[in-house]
């Protein structure tokens, strides 16, 4: 719980917290989030425990978050990582990418 909190503090402090202008297309962005299935699964919900699912969650808070690593707000193994992950995709790339996870189903895929 407190790592939720503390990810939500850091994601409301982010300088990047501001609405999505213009809509991300969740069918571009399943093409785009192939190297994001590694560790967060086919469609967000990742079989292993040390990632994060991301299926069905909020596409503007998966936007800012994913800024937030490609500005590297976030560290340490893991934020550097995602930056690596992130430097490579335009302001768009991000959107479709927030769209696709955010119209998947939450919770385990049957």
């Amino acid at each position: 719980m407190l790592r939720i909190l503390g990810m939500l503090g850091a994601v409301l402090l982010s300088t990047h917290v501001m609405a999505i202008e213009g809509e991300g297309d969740p069918v571009l962005g399943k093409q785009k989030a192939y190297t994001c299935q590694f560790c967060h699964g086919e469609t967000g919900h990742t079989p292993k425990k040390d990632y994060p699912h991301i299926n069905g969650q909020n596409a503007l808070y998966l936007y800012n978050v994913m800024k937030s690593y490609q500005a590297g707000e976030r560290t340490g193994a893991m934020g550097n990582m995602m930056r690596q992950q992130m430097s490579v995709l335009s302001d768009q790339d991000i959107k479709d990418i927030a769209a696709f996870y955010a119209n998947q189903k939450r919770g385990k895929p049957e």
